[in-house]
């Protein structure tokens, strides 16, 4: 990947926490964290309706896996400009390349201030990432790994969610929420083909694709969604939907949640949070078995020699960063800090230093030795 390591190149630049109570302390972030951006999207979806009746046609989908029509008068301006300055007060997220011992080894250019929720194609040309532009809410943001022709992907009337990048760099899978409701969609990367994937009314989020990206396997919080923390809901299971259009097949059927999940390098298994531990399966939902990681961890991530899965958790704090997400301010987001695990003995080893602000940012990986972070300050 060329990209990268140009990027490389350019680049100029222990706290043991209690199992129990970081069970509970998670649980009362991720609680925090899920209420306030789902009040941020519920709130904006709002305006939506509003401002619809005067001035905006709102986007109605008549099939699950009909293409959106571009004539409906979208109310995202199809020219965005990104944020450029944050507020005083406000912690910057830089994005920040990092060996597997937490080294810094430089930065990633091109991204606006309000970025976060990265995304990295596995051929490494390409970052899709989430921003509110000066004109709009949040919508998908793409730039070159090197940092050229950063733009923005305008989405009509949805508000995005969790994005990812396809293996090609060609589409962006991403949750986008109308009206209050989050589903799948897909998008291409020029912003042609805008087609929602799922219509469920539980909450859809955390989207992946299968490395030959005709798959995306994402999370649906079920019949039981908890309004405040869907993640987490006892009947949150894993699905996956064909890129193309087509039923969604439900691949865990447990009492526990499953959550965030991803596929190994070669396509044949599956991994995603669950309670303290991973799970994984095959493809196809099969051999469930846990990968156990004792730590709470969450929305794992294969490198691309599928030998190691980077992963994120919580540090209890005193201080923790206030930063900006796309359209909506987290005071005092809880610390998110940065681990990986060896598939095969399951080392688990802590990055030093490596925090990022909330577990909507996820682990990147640029290459087997290098991940791409949104670091923030470590106060206190």
């Amino acid at each position: 990947m060329p990209e990268v390591q140009e990027v490389f190149r350019l680049a100029t630049n222990k706290v043991k926490p209690d199992p129990n109570a970081l069970e509970r302390q998670h649980r009362r972030q991720r609680s925090n964290a899920r209420q306030s951006r789902r009040r941020a999207f519920l709130a904006v979806a709002a305006v939506i309706a509003v401002l619809a009746v005067g001035a905006f046609a709102v986007l109605n989908v008549a099939n699950s896996n009909d293409e959106i029509a571009g004539n409906r008068g979208p109310s995202v301006p199809t020219s965005l400009t990104f944020v450029t300055e944050l507020p005083s007060g406000v912690d910057a997220q830089t994005p920040v390349i990092v060996d597997l011992r937490g080294h810094q080894m430089g930065e990633a250019t091109g991204l606006p201030v309000d970025a976060f929720g990265l995304s990295v194609s596995a051929d490494g040309s390409t970052i899709a990432f989430v921003a509110a532009p000066n004109e709009s809410f949040n919508q998908i943001g793409v730039v070159g790994a090197d940092g050229t022709d950063p733009h923005f992907i305008p989405t009509p009337d949805i508000i995005v969610g969790s994005v990812a990048i396809s293996p090609d760099a060609t589409k962006v899978a991403f949750e986008g929420v109308t009206t209050g409701n989050a589903d799948i969609y897909v998008v291409a990367v020029d912003g042609s083909g805008l087609q929602q994937l799922t219509t469920d009314p539980a909450t859809d989020q955390f989207p992946q694709w299968s490395p030959d990206g005709t798959t995306v396997v994402y999370d649906n919080a079920g019949a039981r969604e908890q309004s405040d923390d869907p993640q987490f809901s006892k009947t949150a299971e894993i699905f996956t939907v064909p890129v193309t259009g087509g039923p969604p097949t439900q691949l865990t059927h447990n009492t526990w949640f499953d959550a965030a999940p991803s596929y190994s390098p070669d396509g044949k298994t599956i991994v995603d949070q669950s309670a303290q531990d991973f799970s994984m399966m095959d493809a196809d939902g099969g051999n469930e078995r846990v990968f156990p990681v004792d730590m709470g961890g969450f929305t794992p991530r294969w490198s691309p020699n599928g030998k190691t899965i980077a992963f994120s958790y919580y540090k209890d704090v005193a201080n923790r960063p206030t930063v900006q997400l796309g359209d909506r301010y987290s005071p005092n987001s809880a610390l998110v800090m940065v681990a990986i695990v060896n598939v095969a003995s399951g080392k688990v080893t802590r990055l030093a230093n490596v925090g990022m602000a909330t577990d909507l940012n996820t682990p990147q990986w640029l290459d087997n030795g290098h991940l791409l972070v949104m670091r923030v300050s470590m106060k206190g």
